[in-house]
């Protein structure tokens, strides 16, 4: 008769290596901050852009694009905003009550 050996799954400690940082919600949560930064002053860029050009010449197509460009990268940063509140919630643990319906 063979005695097999339990299997150990999985080791107490947390994720090492690349899976540690990937699983790490504050890097995340850092990363996004950072992108939206960029994206932030990038829409200031374009609309500085547009005001130069509407000062030069008086409101050409490009003032055009550069505004929609700008306007872009602000709902991009609006939409890193939500993600980053995606990514910072957590799993809530609440026990399940269920009210006494004998009396």
């Amino acid at each position: 008769m063979q005695v097999i050996k339990p299997v150990k799954l999985r080791s107490k400690g947390g994720a090492r290596g690349l899976n540690g940082v990937l699983a790490n919600r504050q890097v995340w949560k850092n990363a996004i901050y950072s992108i939206a930064l960029i994206t932030y002053l990038c829409s200031f860029l374009f609309f500085g852009l547009a005001i130069a050009d509407v000062r030069e010449s008086g409101g050409t197509m490009t003032a055009l694009i550069d505004l929609i460009v700008a306007l872009y990268f602000l709902v991009q940063v609006i939409f890193l905003f939500v993600l980053t509140g995606v990514v910072e919630r957590r799993r809530q643990n609440q026990p399940i009550d269920f009210p006494d319906r004998r009396s």
